[in-house]
């Protein structure tokens, strides 16, 4: 039986999607463009972070961010100014959990469950949404630690050593397909699909569970 669940953080325990929109909400807000529809940007935003994150040498999140960024509001045809920057780092490094997360982590660990992170991201920047989560995890594994970023599984392989457990003895729990999904199907880790924004699944990344929220997997998970 697994002794240890690990999640995915942005999106699946905590609010990515909607901090992300608001921080962009606020850029264009700062730059006179407030009924410009910030998806464009996102998307943007979203498509270089991927590119930037899987071309080698490794680089810091805040760098992927950084550059991230200033690749979007160049697409508007607008310049990135420091606040545009520290406004969305401030956003990202204090997002508050999704409203199923901290009673269904409750939960787990009351079963005996270990619980632990592993998020494409900085140590510096995750630390300040862990404490929303109502609960303190027992591991925290960033690219930052491994030097690697989703879907490459060293950072999964980085983060079972840590825990010190085999992937057939962990449960991963995650919103993304492509990032989470496929590595669990690499590795043969059961898991976790949280389908939180409608999306239709990719049999190429099966075998899964989908479920709608963090709750209905713990539900699952302890049945």
């Amino acid at each position: 039986m697994p002794n240890a669940i690990t999640f995915d953080f942005y999106g699946t325990l905590v609010q990515w999607h909607e901090g992300v929109e608001a921080a962009f909400r606020e850029i264009l807000g700062r730059h006179a463009r407030p009924a410009t529809n910030p998806a464009l940007l996102i998307h943007a935003f979203h498509s270089e972070g991927r590119r930037l994150r899987d071309t080698p040498p490794w680089k810091p999140y805040r760098e992927v961010l950084r550059e991230s960024l200033r690749h979007a509001m160049n697409h508007a045809g607008l310049a990135m100014c420091p606040a545009d920057i520290d406004g969305l780092i401030a956003r990202l490094s204090a997002l508050p959990p999704h409203a199923d997360v901290p009673d269904a982590l409750a939960t787990l660990r009351q079963r005996g469950f270990r619980l632990a992170a592993i998020s494409n991201t900085d140590d510096d920047l995750i630390a300040g949404s862990l404490p929303s989560l109502g609960l303190a995890l027992d591991a925290v594994i960033t690219a930052q630690q491994a030097q690697a970023y989703k879907p490459d599984l060293r950072l999964f392989r980085f983060a079972h050593a840590t825990l010190g457990v085999t992937p057939d003895e962990v449960i991963h729990v995650a919103a993304s397909q492509p990032l989470d999904m496929a590595a669990c199907k690499a590795l043969g880790i059961r898991a976790f699909w949280v389908n939180r924004r409608g999306e239709v699944a990719d049999a190429q990344w099966l075998p899964f569970t989908e479920v709608k929220d963090v709750a209905e997997a713990a539900r699952a998970i302890v049945r």
